[in-house]
């Protein structure tokens, strides 16, 4: 039988954190893509190219935090830290005002990565969880004289 890495993040938690990135790199996407601002006159135009790049910051908040968060996560895997750590939270409670916030501006476009990411972070809570409740294995030893 294969033993897993113990720093390593099952299966579930990577595709929630990988669909919170790919979530997040689609919306710097459509940063430079997506025509926002409409016009009489032609086309419209996106969003960075009416505001410029600093309009990139704002976009990449997102995928900074599911970075953090990835990161947080298996860290706490590694060193096998019962739960998910504050790091972790503080991070998901940002992401949730930025979505809260982008509801206002740009729309609930950030809501998914949010979503994903609150995902990955009950899924090793649960895992954690399930681990520090079952009662560590009696080894039993023979001594022969």
């Amino acid at each position: 039988m294969a033993q897993r890495h113990t720093g390593a993040l099952d299966g579930w938690t990577v595709l929630w954190l990988g669909c919170a990135a790919i979530w997040s790199l689609g919306l710097v996407a459509a940063g430079f893509v997506v025509n926002s601002y409409s016009s009489n006159n032609g086309p419209g135009e996106t969003l960075v190219q009416q505001n410029g790049v600093k309009v990139l910051i704002p976009l990449l908040v997102p995928l900074v935090g599911v970075v953090i968060v990835a990161l947080a996560l298996r860290q706490g895997r590694r060193v096998q830290k019962s739960g998910v750590g504050v790091l972790v939270w503080i991070v998901f409670g940002l992401l949730a005002l930025l979505v809260v916030l982008g509801a206002f501006t740009i729309g609930p476009f950030v809501a998914p990565v949010a979503v994903f990411v609150v995902l990955a972070i009950t899924r090793v809570k649960g895992q954690s969880q399930s681990l520090s409740s079952t009662p560590p294995r009696e080894v039993h030893t023979t001594v022969t004289h």
